[in-house]
Parts: structure tokens; C-alpha cells; sequence
């Protein structure tokens, strides 16, 4: 009797078991490709729904919360999970169904951090960031097919081809040996068919075992983003204000102009009459947050702020700062109030999206400018955002008056020309709410400062608005040819030697970072992850050469500042306190030396800080010897 009920038993959760696993075969597969092992997603990166968040910030539209769920957060990141993991899964279950989103949050809780990087991820099951090896059978297989159709071609070439046979008859009056011709023979079929059997093993290779490639609405909607930080969500870039030069007809009036490439406001209410909003985009950033404090700090509070933002480098993405947010969060974030750390990936580089840069204006989205205009509006979404508290709102309003926000803004290599701008903008914005007190400069790669300027050549001079007109369908057809014409003969090439460079190659990225660290032999296997996790990323090649193009030398305003006049302008701000931080065995961007010597004498104002055996990324080198080199900074 008691066998009997166990089989019973037994059979009843068997038939739970199929049920179960019928309704995950039904359950609607948002993103996926039938082929590649279901790492490959159909969509590029364009959203077919988007989730209001609880704040209502205009300019914010929630994608998906988080990548983790509290229950893994094994750090002090968990204050800045709790409050969004359970939107997270709610906004899941909507759109793929309750057994799906009970699916991806087992995947989720089954993710484990790594052990020397608590809010670092490993890949995701079944992706590969490299291409696979091919099977021995199947290179053999290709060697030997490579080898019969090359000797075919030359039989038939010796048999039947007038050429050769009055080749041999003027190689034997030349009295050339046989053992010459053999020897001329025998290497030239070698060279065709090793030519024949790698571009085979290409075509096969880069058709059948490609890296994998995955949009980021792909991971964000599995749960598989690549920290406990990170957040990837619908942003629409602010309006910002930068300074120009004076004008040229000598009345030395120093004015702001608008910037064209972001164009809504910074307000809810008011917008620009007539002006063409810019498109949201979707923007993968790392957020961590500091909750108040019930005590008050005995410290000092000047060298206190409310936001922390940090753009990265190039090549890099907000994944390189991932070792030092937390930290610098906690260091210098406001303990009267919660503070709040934000870094994203620059338009073409990590996880955010990557614009059309073929159409009228679109390599203007991986600009500066725009870069900037998305930092503010993750910075207004995380510290201006009605409705996150009564108590927070209660301790921002003193006498009726709306506190502007102290902030410290970081720049590394590239993104120092996005923190100068960034601090410039607040600074001079009445509207921006944001004080910039700090901003931190690691290795900046500043055209005219560090790196050699290049401005010259033709500057536009703003007239032929009427040819333009009257030519503009001629204009219109002469950019489609050119258009088809890079793609095929540039951009697809480029596109697959990037791929082929990264991806070919296990040991590519331990061999470029280790050019970059002041001492190799501290890089880690966290330090590649980080460079490497975007590899994985659907169009990153793409991305990188719109950059890239969006940096070639055009014709800019003659007003327009260069970063060195930048620099200065954000240095002679009365409240603004910069920091360069740079290493002493940087072979990146060299400033030990000369670049050190004129920037104390050109910029005083300017505090340096030379980290002793530290490289071009100090922050990831060393980042407690960072923070104490950045804590007696602020103090002195």
C-alpha cells in the first residue's frame, strides 16, 4: 500500500512537472531568434513598450529596474535595489506572462557576483564573447576540399591552358632545373589553397560560430545585465548652454548660445516653441545611492555633495568605474541627505543604444553635448525628481527656498571633456538647480592641453542657405550614393576587422589593458570582464565607428570654446574646486612632465594630484591609494 502511494505520488508531480513546462513552450519569446543556441535577439535595441516611473520625471520613462534582485545583493548596493526590483518583475510579468517572469526571477536569484567584485556579474549562460573554435573534423574537412579544388584549377590550367604550356617551353631554353619548377609549383599550390582554406574557415566561422550578440533590452528583460548597479531605461537628453567667444564686430560681449544637438527644457512647464524635441534614447547607467543618515556627520561638510557623476572613457563604459562608485558614494556623498552616484554609457559604447547616424544630424547624438544632456537628465530624474519622499523633500526646502544641489562630477581620459562641459552648463544655467563644487579630472585626454588640438583648416561661414536650398534634392541623391558607397566599402570592412580584432583573439583584452596599467601585473580577471562585457553587446562595432566619425575634423564655430578654454573657464569659477589626477607611468596620455609643468603654470587654480606607479585608469589600478590621494586633495 505504502509503495503504491509513493508511486501515486510521484506520478502526480510528474505530470505537474509537464504542465508547468508546457505553459513555458506557450508562454509568448519577446526578442528571440530561432537559431544560434537563443542568444541571439531580433530587435535592435528599440523598445515596444516603455513603463512610466513612480516619480513622473518628464524627461524619464522606465525601462526595466534592475539587473538583480535584493536577495543576491550581497553589499551596501542593496539600498539602491530595494526600491526598484519589484517594478522590475512587475513590469516582466505584464508584457511575458507570470510563469515567464517566475523564470527569470529564479535565473536572476541563481546569478552569483564575483567573489572580487561584489557587483560584478559574470557572462550569462550560453553567450560567448569570443568566436568559437570550429570542430578539427570540419577544419580537416576544409583543408582537404581547399586542397582538390586548387589542385583541379591547375590540372585543368596545365591540360588545357595555351599559356602555360609556352611557359614551360621558355622556362626550358632559359635551362631552368626541374627541381626549380617543382619547388615554384608545389609552394604556389600551397599559397592557394592555405588562401582557399582560410577564407572558407572565415566565412564558415563568422556564419556558424560567431560571438554572440545581445541587445540590451534582451538582458535587462532576462535579468542578465552585468551589475547589481545597472538600470537601463528611456532618457530624453536636457538642453544645455555652453559659452562662446566673443563676436567679431570688437564689442568683446562675452555670450551663451544654444546648443543644437539637445533641444528640450530643463523645466516640466516650459518647452521651446517650435523646436524639434530629441528622440529618447535607451541608456544603460550604474546607479548607487547613499540613504541619510539619522545622526548627524562630525565631519566637515563642505566636502559633502548630493550628486556623484562619472563619465568614462573611450573604448571603456560605465562599467570602469564600477570598483570606485560605492566607495567615493559613501566618502562624499551627503550624509543630511541621501546622495546619489550615476554613471552611463556614452552614445556608441556599452549597453546604451546606438542612433542612426545616417540620418539628417544623427552623428550629433554621439557628441558631447548630447552626452551631456543625458548625464542632466539621469542627474534631475535621481536628485530633482518629485515624489521620492516627504521627509527627503521636507529636508531639501529651507525657508521656502529650493536648495540647488551640490555636485561632484568626474571625467576619465575622453570623458573630461563631458565633465568641463557638464560643470560649465550648471554653473551658468539658472534653471539647472545643480551647483557644481567639484569636478575631477583622471588622465584628461583635453585637446590643446594634453593631447595636440585639432582645430584648422575651413571655418564654416554661415552663408549659402539659398544654394542649399535650391540644390538640396541634388544634395538629398549625392548622400544616398555616398551612404551606400561607405557602408559597402568602409564601414562593413571596419565593422568586421573590429569583430575579428576583439573577437578572435582570447588574450585581446589582457594585452591592450595591460599597455594601460602602470603595473600589469595588478590587472585581474574583473578588470578584463569589465572592458570585455560590452563585446557581447548587439552593434557595438557600429557604434564605435559613428563615434569615431562624429570626432572627425568638420568645420566648427570659430566662437566655440577648445577644451582648453574649457578648462579654464570651469577653474576660475568661484565655487568650482578641479582636481587632474594622473599616473606617473601613464602611456596613454602623457602628463608626467611637460603637460604637468605647463598646467601649473597656465591653469593655477587647478590642484594636480601624480599617483606614483599608476597608469592611464588609477581609479581601477588602485582605488583605495585613489581615494586617500583624492581625500588629502579636498582637504588642502
Amino acid at each position: 500500500m505504502v509503495h503504491q502511494v509513493n508511486q501515486e505520488v510521484q506520478g502526480g508531480a510528474m505530470a505537474t512537472r509537464r504542465l508547468e513546462g508546457k505553459r513555458m513552450m506557450m508562454a509568448p519569446s519577446v526578442g528571440f531568434l530561432g537559431g544560434g543556441g537563443g542568444d541571439e535577439p531580433t530587435g535592435t535595441g528599440t523598445l515596444p513598450l516603455a513603463f512610466m516611473s513612480g516619480n513622473k520625471a518628464p524627461s524619464l520613462r522606465r525601462r526595466t529596474s534592475s539587473s538583480a534582485t535584493p536577495s543576491i545583493a550581497t553589499t551596501t548596493s542593496t539600498t539602491c535595489l530595494s526600491s526598484s526590483s519589484s517594478s522590475s518583475l512587475a513590469d516582466d510579468s505584464f508584457y511575458r506572462g507570470g510563469d515567464q517572469s517566475l523564470h527569470h526571477q529564479q535565473q536572476q536569484q541563481e546569478r552569483i557576483a564575483r567573489p572580487d567584485e561584489p557587483n560584478l556579474f559574470n557572462f550569462p549562460p550560453k553567450s560567448h564573447p569570443t568566436y568559437r573554435p570550429m570542430p578539427i573534423l570540419l577544419q580537416a574537412s576544409i583543408a582537404i576540399a581547399s586542397a582538390l579544388l586548387v589542385g583541379r584549377r591547375s590540372l585543368s590550367s596545365i591540360n588545357f591552358s595555351p599559356l602555360s604550356s609556352l611557359f614551360n617551353q621558355l622556362s626550358q631554353k632559359l635551362f631552368l632545373s626541374t627541381t626549380a619548377v617543382v619547388i615554384r609549383k608545389a609552394l604556389s599550390f600551397l599559397l592557394r589553397t592555405a588562401l582557399v582554406s582560410t577564407i572558407a574557415k572565415l566565412a564558415l566561422q563568422e556564419a556558424f560560430y560567431p560571438p554572440s550578440r545581445v541587445t540590451t533590452q534582451y538582458l535587462a528583460d532576462r535579468g542578465e545585465l552585468p551589475s547589481t548597479l545597472s538600470r537601463y531605461q528611456t532618457v530624453t537628453p536636457l538642453a544645455i548652454c555652453a559659452p562662446i567667444t566673443t563676436q567679431p564686430d570688437g564689442r568683446g560681449e562675452d555670450k551663451r548660445s544654444r546648443l543644437t544637438t539637445t533641444m528640450s527644457s530643463w523645466t516640466e512647464e516650459e518647452e521651446d516653441d517650435g523646436a524639434t524635441l530629441p528622440a529618447p534614447i535607451g541608456v544603460h547607467s550604474l546607479q548607487y545611492t547613499k540613504q541619510r543618515t539619522a545622526t548627524k556627520s562630525t565631519n566637515n561638510n563642505s566636502n559633502k555633495y548630493d550628486g556623484i557623476y562619472l563619465h568614462h572613457g573611450f573604448g571603456a563604459s560605465s562599467l570602469s568605474w564600477l570598483p570606485v562608485l560605492p566607495s567615493l558614494v559613501e566618502q562624499l556623498g551627503n550624509s543630511a541627505r541621501k546622495s546619489v552616484g550615476v554613471a552611463h554609457d556614452a552614445p556608441g559604447f556599452g549597453f546604451t543604444d546606438r542612433p542612426n547616424a545616417d540620418l539628417e544630424g544623427g552623428l550629433e547624438h554621439y557628441g558631447s553635448e548630447n552626452n551631456v544632456g543625458i548625464g542632466l537628465a539621469l542627474l534631475k530624474e535621481s536628485l530633482l525628481s518629485k515624489g521620492k519622499g516627504s521627509e527627503e523633500s521636507a529636508g531639501e526646502n529651507v525657508d521656502g527656498v529650493n536648495k540647488p544641489k551640490s555636485i561632484a562630477i568626474f571625467g576619465h581620459s575622453m570623458g573630461s571633456k563631458a565633465a568641463l562641459l557638464m560643470a560649465l552648463t550648471c554653473a551658468l544655467e539658472p534653471k539647472s538647480q545643480f551647483q557644481p563644487k567639484l569636478v575631477v579630472l583622471v588622465a584628461p585626454a583635453l585637446e590643446g592641453v594634453a593631447l595636440p588640438s585639432s582645430r584648422g583648416g575651413k571655418q564654416s561661414t554661415g552663408s549659402g542657405g539659398k544654394q542649399s536650398k535650391k540644390k538640396s534634392w541634388i544634395r538629398k541623391m549625392v548622400r544616398k550614393v555616398w551612404i551606400a558607397w561607405r557602408k559597402v566599402f568602409l564601414d562593413y570592412p571596419f565593422q568586421y576587422g573590429l569583430r575579428r580584432l576583439v573577437g578572435g583573439r582570447k588574450d585581446f583584452w589582457r594585452k591592450g589593458l595591460s599597455l594601460a596599467w602602470g603595473d600589469p601585473n595588478r590587472l585581474s580577471d574583473s578588470d578584463i570582464l569589465r572592458f570585455q562585457w560590452p563585446s557581447i553587446g548587439k552593434g557595438w562595432e557600429k557604434g564605435l565607428i559613428n563615434f569615431t566619425r562624429s570626432k572627425l575634423p568638420s568645420s566648427p564655430s570659430p566662437y566655440a570654446l577648445n577644451d582648453g578654454q574649457l578648462l579654464r573657464e570651469v577653474s576660475n569659477q568661484k565655487d568650482t574646486k578641479v582636481v587632474i589626477v594622473y599616473g606617473s607611468k601613464d602611456r596613454v596620455v602623457r602628463i608626467e612632465g611637460e603637460v604637468a609643468e605647463m598646467l601649473e603654470r597656465e591653469y593655477p587654480h587647478v590642484k594636480l594630484v601624480r599617483m606614483e606607479g599608476s597608469g592611464h585608469d588609477p581609479f581601477e589600478e588602485d582605488v583605495d591609494g585613489f581615494l586617500l590621494e583624492l581625500e588629502k586633495a579636498l582637504l588642502e
